[in-house]
């Protein structure tokens, strides 16, 4: 059915390759040392800058419209001619997290009968990620309880409510870019986030849904700044999405390193707090109500940090249909 655990999937596609593709050499997906934030490491070399058989790789910088943050945008176009009408192209946010993360086996897998565009938005800077404009690009707008739209909405003494703002960067930039450079299929064009990446991909779905036809949200940040998400999506209709394809995967191994879920919301001062994994569950099986295809999975083996693997394997997976490729 369409709530499942992964592992009996994992499990049936490792029969059927042989064999688990080989981990990321940089440790991609692999928690922080001491607990610390992953986005502050470098990122040393990645596919991109590698030979590729299946791939040419190409890196564009973009800057926001008030010049305030700055973009690495890297397109991996196929080898292989585009097909009738073209290439899939899936959008993968995190874009230098994410380069570091997809391996060489990812990409011979892929370049089979319709292997993807990969376009990655990530930041022009040595690490995996620059968590001020993160924190801005990623968290959408937040409205008090009077309806009114909070100027600076902070959380962790970081300004966000950005994401409006960055989805029409993707809009105006982004995508005529990857237009320009590779034959893409309009209609097949996908959104890929974790974490953070997860909050804005689900706040895409709700408020232009038609936006791109497929969504993949892996652990998304569903409570940030006290449910933001979730009061976007009780106001949303899923009728919307009709025909949409939304797939919504959680990370559910707890933490061991006394660190917060960014997944989990606050205790409540009464010691109970609602469980978000069953409201992400509930968008899932609403979706689905309403006739987008819409799944939920689980992956009790990971946590939330080792998501990002886990999802962008299954964005991969429904963007070229490479049933090997692994989490």
């Amino acid at each position: 059915m369409y709530r499942i655990s992964s592992a009996a999937m994992i499990v049936a596609l490792v029969f059927s390759t042989g064999a688990m593709a080989a981990a990321p050499a940089n440790g991609a997906g692999a928690p922080a040392p001491n607990g610390a934030s992953r986005g502050n490491e470098p990122v040393g070399p990645t596919v991109a800058d590698r030979e590729s058989a299946y791939y040419r790789f190409e890196k564009h910088r973009l800057d926001s419209a008030d010049g305030k943050r700055h973009y690495r945008i890297e397109i991996a176009v196929p080898k292989q001619p585009a097909p009738k009408g073209g290439y899939t192209a899936l959008y993968m946010l995190d874009g230098n997290a994410a380069m570091a993360t997809l391996t060489d086996a990812d990409l011979k897998a892929m370049g089979g009968a319709r292997p993807p565009v990969l376009v990655a938005i990530g930041y022009d800077v040595a690490t995996r990620n620059d968590v001020v404009s993160r924190a801005y690009d990623y968290t959408p707008p937040v409205r008090d309880e009077q309806g009114q739209l909070v100027a600076q909405p902070q959380d962790r003494g970081r300004v966000g409510g950005g994401a409006d703002v960055f989805l029409d960067f993707i809009d105006k930039q982004v995508r005529p870019l990857a237009r320009q450079r590779a034959t893409i299929a309009t209609r097949r064009e996908m959104l890929w986030g974790h974490s953070y990446g997860g909050l804005f991909t689900l706040h895409v779905l709700f408020t232009q849904p038609h936006s791109f036809g497929t969504y993949v949200a892996g652990d998304p940040s569903a409570w940030w700044h006290d449910g933001a998400l979730v009061k976007e999506w009780r106001a949303f209709d899923p009728a919307r999405a009709k025909g949409l394809r939304v797939a919504i995967l959680a990370g559910t191994r707890p933490r061991t390193d006394g660190r917060a879920n960014p997944n989990l919301p606050p205790v409540a001062k009464d010691g109970n707090s609602p469980d978000p994994r069953a409201v992400v569950a509930e968008m899932s099986d609403k979706l689905r109500a309403a006739s987008a295809d819409a799944t939920y999975e689980t992956f009790p083996q990971f946590g939330h940090g080792e998501m990002i693997r886990a999802s962008l394997a299954r964005a991969l997976q429904i963007a070229s249909g490479a049933a090997s490729i692994q989490p």
